[in-house]
């Protein structure tokens, strides 16, 4: 089997921690989710979606999506002919872990990318060596070192396209 690799436009972090700074401000945890597309064993992402509206919760250790949202979301990406294949979502300080509850409740897919923000997206200079860079492989998730993600993760010359998404209760 190839192993599979991530492509991200180049400006899909910065672009992202805008997305999930406003939560960080007031102390809560933020979220942007990733459409894109496989070619062969390469996953472009190409798309970054900002969630609001009743069906997105966040707190200080919490943010989560009810299965409207991910019903409508899903519809969405079916709409642009893509799927959901990442997120970046923030926590506090210099925990870049996923927590047990992100492990236990998060998007458990094969191939999905997880990345942890830190500092709640507070820091415009994060870069994705700052993060810690998550996918789920087998049955768990699996944190790459800095060389896999080097490896496995390369960031194109292109510009993502930002979408709204207000999601139902």
């Amino acid at each position: 089997m190839n192993e599979l690799h991530w492509l991200l436009p180049e400006d899909l972090l910065q672009k992202s921690i805008n997305v999930m700074r406003p939560h960080g401000v007031v102390g809560n945890e933020g979220l942007a989710l990733w459409f894109g597309k496989a070619n062969g064993s390469t996953i472009e992402i190409t798309h970054l979606v900002e969630v609001s509206g009743p069906g997105f919760r966040t707190s200080p250790l919490y943010m989560g999506l009810s299965m409207r949202a991910m019903a409508k979301l899903t519809d969405l990406a079916d709409q642009l002919d893509r799927y959901l294949v990442g997120q970046i979502h923030s926590h506090p300080k210099t925990f870049v872990e996923l927590s047990d509850l992100d492990k236990a409740h998060g998007i458990r897919v094969p191939n999905y990318l997880s990345i942890v923000c830190p500092y709640y997206a507070q820091r415009p200079s994060t870069t994705l060596s700052d993060c810690g860079i998550h996918v789920f492989e087998g049955s768990n998730y699996r944190r790459m070192n800095p060389a896999v993600a080097a490896r496995r993760i390369q960031i194109a010359s292109t510009r993502v396209s930002k979408l709204n998404c207000e999601v139902p209760a």
